[in-house]
């Protein structure tokens, strides 16, 4: 799921919990551009990496350049249970594929993260205060668990499989693999809440954040790509996206 973002949260929880540090040492958050934070969306980077650039085009689409970088921008959504996420995306440029289960080969030049919060009561003290630290250090969206939807990686469409980082917490779908064309728009439509009974096998909350991401900052180079805002739909009676 967010692997590198999670490698610096986790490091920042444990140093929550032995000294008093600053949440920006593993999440950073920016400055979005004006027509984007107009929008609600929040720029979040790691604090090591260069930050992945997003923009808001003429036609509403978000383009986002990462070169050798990372970045996430975020917005809370409200989502009605049952409802499928929709977008299209179009992958203009991108870096060699690499084993997104292997930490430190995770970049990717595209994903769409779909998060969810956690059922009251479900975790313990020990797991609640983790989600705590979590939250402290990169901002409510994630303490709970979340879903990532992956333009990338070496493996085909429809591989599933836990994040490296988030272990139980963090699953991901891969969408577009490295058969899948650069500089084509590519039409997604996919059921959060079934993805989440597959990978957590429980019923799931409804989705409170949305994040758009690209990762290039393990092996360098340059990706780039422009999405249209995912939104939530209903789906027609044969389960497609309208």
């Amino acid at each position: 799921m967010l692997p590198r973002m999670v490698r610096h949260l986790l490091a920042a929880a444990v140093a929550c919990a032995l000294v008093p540090a600053s949440p920006a040492a593993a999440m950073e958050e920016g400055t979005a551009p004006a027509a984007l934070a107009a929008e609600g969306w929040r720029l979040l980077r790691t604090g090591d990496a260069p930050p992945a650039r997003f923009s808001l085009l003429e036609d509403g689409t978000v383009r986002v350049v990462a070169e050798g970088a990372v970045g996430f921008l975020a917005r809370p959504v409200e989502a009605a249970p049952g409802r499928h996420l929709s977008w299209r995306w179009r992958v203009d440029a991108a870096t060699p594929a690499t084993d997104l289960r292997a930490k430190g080969e995770d970049d990717r030049p595209a994903a769409v993260h779909v998060f969810f919060p956690r059922a009251e009561g479900e975790r313990g003290l020990f797991g609640r205060i983790g989600d705590s630290l979590r939250a402290a250090a990169a901002g409510d969206a994630f303490s709970g668990r979340v879903i990532t939807y992956v333009w990338g990686g070496t493996e085909p469409p429809g591989t599933r499989f836990p994040s490296p980082f988030m272990r139980e917490d963090g699953a991901l779908v891969i969408l577009r693999g490295p058969e899948a064309p650069t500089g084509v728009w590519l039409s997604e439509c996919v059921d959060p809440a079934a993805d989440y009974r597959a990978a957590f096998g429980r019923d799931p909350t409804v989705p409170n954040w949305i994040a758009l991401s690209a990762d290039t900052d393990d092996r360098g180079g340059r990706g780039e790509t422009v999405f249209t805002i995912p939104a939530f739909v209903t789906p027609d009676p044969q389960g497609d996206c309208p």
